[in-house]
């Protein structure tokens, strides 16, 4: 349930509920932090369907604010080419790269620490070289994450999803 006390905070977002005093909601953003203040007395049982799209396009706020940056980033460092980057409410993947390059992210791996969000999109820079998961894709991810792609597959397997 999302109430007063809901919170996300990871190296990369911080996003939480304030109390206000104006009559309605209010949402301010900076870089990597989101604040939603609400009205007194507000009845967050009643509005659950409502502040489940609000946290959700918080989230895509700062994805989009950050994560083709730092894909950016890190395709520049890895020598990677990708043709365009989307941010999805995808609730099934972290990502996915067409065979053209173009590379889906979902809003949600803002709710990851940075660490596992750069393996996701290192994961799909690595699918513009290769397409698949045979050797030579495993060879470039441990390339490309200092031989821990093996760790950070299994830290991602074990975070809590959001998809469930």
């Amino acid at each position: 349930m999302i109430d007063s006390t809901f919170h996300i905070a990871t190296d990369q977002l911080s996003l939480s509920f304030t109390p206000g005093t104006r009559k309605e909601f209010f949402i301010h953003h900076e870089p990597h932090a989101t604040s939603i203040i609400y009205p007194p007395q507000t009845d967050f049982a009643s509005l659950q369907p409502w502040l489940f799209k609000v946290v959700t396009e918080a989230l895509r706020q700062q994805a989009k604010n950050i994560l083709p940056q730092r894909l950016k980033e890190l395709a520049q460092l890895h020598d990677l080419q990708y043709t365009s980057v989307r941010i999805n409410a995808a609730r099934t993947r972290w990502g996915s790269c067409s065979s053209k390059g173009n590379i889906n992210l979902s809003l949600y791996l803002m709710i990851l620490p940075q660490q596992l969000s750069d393996y996701v999109l290192l994961h799909e820079l690595c699918h513009t070289r290769e397409m698949n998961h045979g050797p030579h894709f495993w060879q470039l991810m441990d390339q490309v994450t200092d031989r821990q792609s093996g760790m950070l597959r299994e830290k991602l397997r074990a975070f809590p999803s959001p998809f469930r």
